[in-house]
């Protein structure tokens, strides 16, 4: 082996130091003790001479990566440290810096809406709606979303060709599938060109289809060994680079991996383990996350359906999002995103250690720690899902879920309140107030437009949540929902046509601020509107980034200039517009990003009892607090205010926020008495509580809107749940139940059965949808009711007139008769 010492360190030009050069003789040992064991004897010393070759260019490009990485970090610790500057500047708190960096903020310095979370949606929206317009114009979406599993198998095949280092394109598969793979192909190499740019090194292995998916929950049931006999069979060994004595030892590490959700370095393979130094390095996890390679693409199909998603649609879309949040994390936060934050948070405590204000914002002390900064990194990271998998947290996930299912069929009557925080996101964008109201009225009707400007919209990344499969996010941003649950999750949004009017008013919104900008494209930035420059100075995007974004300006179907992100061809200002355009999007039409994620979660993980404790308290609370962090936050900070104070003098933040609360209160009336209609009962009467009421019901302090009237809040639940979660009512009620039950086993003569009916019927999914709920009152929910309770709807009628001081339009007694059945 020293011939082979002195060859391979004239083949490196000494650009490998000894102890690498060791390494690489090393593993050629193994590899030549296993070739032997299994009789590869023919040319053996000339193929670990050209392995011990490729070897050694490995690892000098290993050594190139980083070297560049570590450049690369330095240049993005300067970067944050620039941000705090400008926010020290503007606003005399450089923490706001480091949290603009991770999740954004309102106030308005250059970049503070730039963030890891924002590019990471951008990113990924720029795949995802490329993709799915690209499967439209092939007229391929509807094939796409119902593949049985044969056709998944074909797209599967085809797929592990196309990533074969010279594709057959001899896949015995339909045209169809053919058609499907070759997009899912298009998009799946962009994001690994795309991840490698920002510091992996990531290797596809040939025959790959997907990034392996695993459902830790499966694994769980299963148990380690027969999971390890499953897969055993179906890996290939050679590729993977593992030795067959090291096999068991590397399927018990990923099983624990897997299960935990924490990856063990030491067991990854060599090769992969030396390109990158440090700590929770972020590029050698993802330049090593294709680990598992499979023999075949049914291999890889199989084991997904008995380990995985069960769904190469979603094993897709989740190896698209866990690329770009990789490549927005390594892009603004380097390699080892842990490491920096803390590196920047010890230079700017000892850098303000005489700074008594500013060290306290640092340390997130007081009323600076309304975001965590651990917290925000934990939620860009994904880290804060680590547990999700675990038995308790699987429970309590679908306990949600059911409540959710069960309280929100009548949301979309109160989101008509949305209208108001569109006008209130267009007035910020430079609108007057009465076209601002005129965007609100007409932004559902422009998203609803032709296939045309459905693809245009796509194409920015709009209004694509049920494709995505995490609409219910707007209104809980508690869980990851997967498998079937996830199914029935979108079908109830869809049913109770939230899904439909809140994607068709993100299309319509997205459109206009393309058309904002599209408008002006003939101009330099120094000629642009004041209003238009402050939002896209936000996002990074100056005079030299404009001069770029605008040469993409394109005519629509309606003959008006857009400016469409996915044209530009300089990457930063790519992701930049489409983080513009989404980001005002989601403020326009309030939808929880990590910001508010971080506040309600604080980094507590599922699993834990207060990871659970606080996702159960909070469900439903996630609307509340994007309104006033997204929506009036913006307008308190987003003119430059340095307190609120200084923006409540400020003539332009006041006529904001009157214009949000004025048209709030306004929605929030006609939505509650709506709701009191699709009762049977006549409007409130109009008394300054009603008044309160609808102020609070139509804007982001709903949960106080009903506590006038002791009944119901904006979601339809009590008072007790609107503070403490559904979830909570759900438990104590039910708990009430059973303790009075035993109460009457032992000879109690209380009647429990009324409310045994009403707890069953609040938790039913699907059953309260606006629409069909007062059909199934009157034909099932009442007519049990007095059945078991004779003479309980009169009851009901008068604790209304004389609680709410509201009578009836249609009195269920007068059609229903008392003990049950129809009068």
């Amino acid at each position: 082996m020293a011939d082979c010492f002195r060859i391979i360190k004239e083949i490196s030009a000494d650009r490998l130091n000894d102890d690498e050069l060791n390494d690489i003789l090393e593993r050629l040992n193994e590899e030549k003790r296993v070739r032997i064991a299994r009789g590869q004897l023919q040319d053996l010393e000339s193929q670990l001479f050209e392995r011990g070759v490729l070897m050694a260019r490995d690892a000098d490009l290993a050594r190139k990566i980083e070297k560049r990485n570590r450049y690369r970090n330095i240049i993005v610790e300067n970067k944050i440290m620039e941000m705090t500057e400008r926010a020290d500047q503007a606003i005399n708190d450089p923490s706001l810096g480091v949290e603009a960096i991770l999740v954004g903020v309102n106030s308005p310095f250059e970049g503070a809406g730039r963030s890891v979370d924002a590019i990471t949606n951008a990113i990924m929206r720029s795949y995802v709606g490329g993709f799915i317009a690209d499967l439209n114009s092939s007229g391929l979406m509807q094939a796409f979303n119902t593949m049985s599993s044969e056709m998944e198998r074909e797209v599967a095949r085809v797929l592990s060709d196309l990533n074969m280092p010279q594709p057959t394109r001899a896949v015995k598969a339909s045209q169809d599938a053919v058609l499907i793979a070759e997009i899912m192909f298009k998009y799946q190499r962009a994001a690994l060109q795309r991840e490698n740019r920002a510091g992996s090194y990531i290797q596809l292995k040939s025959g790959r289809v997907v990034g392996s998916s695993h459902n830790p929950a499966l694994l769980s049931k299963a148990g380690r060994d027969e999971w390890k006999n499953y897969i055993r069979d179906r890996l290939d060994y050679d590729r993977m680079d593992i030795r067959p004595d090291r096999i068991e030892k590397f399927l018990d590490s990923a099983y624990s991996a897997i299960v935990s959700g924490v990856r063990i370095n030491d067991q990854m393979p060599a090769d992969i383990s030396a390109m990158f130094k440090g700590p929770a390095n972020l590029a050698k996890k993802r330049s090593a996350h294709g680990v598992f390679t499979f023999k075949s693409a049914d291999d890889w199909y199989d084991y997904n359906q008995t380990f995985g998603s069960r769904s190469l649609r979603e094993a897709y879309l989740q190896d698209l999002q866990s690329s770009a949040r990789s490549s927005a994390i390594m892009e603004m936060l380097g390699t080892n995103p842990q490491a920096m934050l803390d590196r920047v948070l010890n230079r700017l405590r000892e850098k303000y250690r005489d700074d008594p204000k500013k060290l306290a914002s640092i340390n997130r002390e007081g009323w600076s720690g309304v975001v965590n900064l651990q917290a925000a990194l934990d939620e860009v990271t994904g880290d804060v899902n680590i547990g999700s998998s675990s038995t308790i947290a699987r429970w309590m996930s679908g306990f949600r879920a059911l409540q959710t299912m069960s309280k929100l069929g009548g949301a979309v009557v109160s989101a008509a309140s949305d209208l108001a925080f569109i006008s209130s996101a267009r007035m910020y964008q430079g609108r007057s107030l009465l076209d601002s109201w005129g965007d609100a009225f007409t932004a559902v009707f422009k998203g609803m437009g032709g296939p045309e400007k459905r693809e245009l919209a796509d194409r920015m990344g709009v209004g694509i949540e049920g494709q995505l499969g995490d609409f219910m996010s707007r209104f809980d941003a508690q869980d990851d929902v997967p498998g079937a649950t996830s199914k029935l999750m979108q079908l109830f949004f869809k049913l109770n046509l939230l899904q439909p009017w809140t994607e068709s008013n993100k299309r319509g919104v997205a459109l206009m601020i393309s058309n904002d900008m599209g408008r002006e494209a003939a101009k330099s930035f120094a000629e642009l509107p004041q209003d238009l420059q402050r939002i896209l100075g936000l996002y990074s995007i100056k005079a030299k980034e404009w001069d770029i974004a605008r040469t993409s300006v394109k005519k629509g179907p309606d003959g008006r200039d857009y400016i469409i992100p996915g044209e530009i061809a300089d990457e930063q200002v790519r992701e930049s517009v489409f983080a513009m355009i989404m980001t005002e999007t989601e403020s326009a039409i309030p939808s929880p990003g990590a910001r508010e994620r971080s506040i309600l979660r604080r980094g507590y993980r599922p699993g834990t009892l207060a990871g659970e404790a606080i996702r159960t308290l909070t469900q439903f609370k996630s609307f509340g607090i994007t309104v006033l962090s997204r929506n009036l936050g913006r307008h308190v900070y987003g003119y430059g205010a340095k307190s609120k104070r200084e923006a409540l003098t400020s003539g332009r933040s006041v006529q904001a926020l009157a214009n949000v609360i004025v048209g709030t209160t306004a929605l929030g009336y006609l939505s509650m008495q709506a709701k009191e209609l699709l009762k049977g009962r006549d409007p409130r009467p109009a008394t300054p509580e009603t008044m309160i009421a609808a102020m609070m019901q139509g804007g982001g302090l709903g949960i106080y809107g009903d506590f006038l009237f002791g009944e119901t809040n904006r979601f339809g639940g009590g008072t007790l749940e609107t503070i403490a979660g559904p979830g909570v009512t759900t438990i104590t009620d039910t708990i009430d139940l059973l303790q009075r039950a035993r109460g009457v086993v032992t000879g109690g003569d209380e009647d429990i059965s009324g409310d045994a009916i009403k707890l069953i019927k609040s938790n039913i999914p699907f059953a309260n949808l606006f629409y069909t709920k007062q059909a199934l009152d009157y034909l099932l929910w009442y007519q049990m009711q007095e059945t078991i309770n004779p003479g309980y709807l009169r009851r009901m009628e008068r604790r209304v007139e004389n609680e709410n001081d509201q009578t009836f339009w249609m009195r269920p007694s007068n059609i229903i008769q008392t003990g049950g059945g129809f009068r």
